[in-house]
């Protein structure tokens, strides 16, 4: 796998063809699921593959404004509640959403919103919750191709189109501050660390609830700096899910072209940094 080009390739699928996926595709990203990348491999986490019998069971539970995706297949992360598990699930169901893509079935991250009562209808027990929630299949033909939907609130939707280049939605310019805050006037500080540049437009390219990508990063110090902004637009669960896919993109892309980095590290590393307003840091990697 590709995890840069696959970053920039995987697509957000909201609408599918009625085609069932082969059963032995299913059992192809269940089997891949025990070697996916974990975040934080000490929490214990299972997949449920979920099929269109029982699928009508979530309805009222996830979706946007509790519309559930229709979809022929999908995938339910089962995790155990402790710290940072939704990022966790993120970085592990992003590593689920990236092999369904290299496997050239389409996809889309699907809300969660009322996790208890999906826990109770699916008889969840073991200590485990509903984390997050994939639905996938095969497209149907239409703007996910070409377009991408930009949802700033429900009376502020635009449809941007994709270019064949690689254009991330958040551009690096915008996502990235350097030591002063500064980068727009000082973009050479790239050219110090160039693996980190592939890592960039991946991390940018991450899907995020209604396309908001609340999120910048810092250099500072030999580290690289995660940093969550407030918005009003998106739940808790998915902030907090949309940064571990931001983690898992950013992670692999770097990891696989060099082989020399560690992964991040949960929390603020020491000393003072600017933020940007009402920032707060996620994790930092060590460059």
């Amino acid at each position: 796998m590709d995890y840069y080009q696959l970053a920039i390739d995987r697509k957000s699928t909201r609408e599918f063809r009625e085609k069932d996926v082969a059963p032995e595709l299913i059992a192809e990203i269940k089997d891949y699921f025990k070697q996916c990348k974990r975040l934080i491999p000490s929490i214990d986490v299972e997949l449920k593959a979920v099929d269109p019998d029982t699928s009508p069971m979530m309805n009222g539970c996830v979706g946007y404004k509790d519309l559930l995706i229709e979809a022929p297949a999908y995938l339910l992360l089962l995790s155990e509640p402790a710290d940072n598990y939704l990022e966790n699930a993120g970085f592990i169901g992003e590593d689920l959403v990236l092999k369904l893509t290299d496997m050239e079935l389409d996809s889309c991250w699907v809300t969660i919103n009322e996790p208890d009562k999906l826990a109770e209808r699916f008889k969840i027990g073991g200590g485990k919750v509903p984390a997050g929630l994939i639905a996938f299949g095969y497209a149907k033909p239409g703007i996910g191709s070409s377009g991408r939907l930009d949802i700033i609130n429900m009376s502020n939707v635009n449809l941007k189109k994709r270019s064949g280049a690689v254009a991330p939605k958040l551009y690096i310019n915008d996502a990235l501050y350097s030591e002063d805050l500064g980068i727009a006037d000082n973009p050479a500080i790239l050219d110090t660390y160039t693996d980190l540049y592939k890592g960039l437009i991946a991390a940018c390219c991450a899907p995020s609830f209604l396309n908001r990508q609340p999120y910048r990063f810092i250099i500072k110090g030999g580290k690289f700096i995660l940093v969550a902004l407030p918005d009003n637009e998106s739940e808790d669960r998915d902030e907090l899910i949309g940064l571990g896919i931001v983690m898992l993109n950013f992670d692999r892309t770097l990891t696989q072209r060099s082989g020399i980095y560690k992964g991040w590290v949960m929390g603020a590393p020491e000393g003072e940094i600017e933020l940007p307003e009402n920032g707060r840091i996620v994790a930092y990697y060590n460059i």
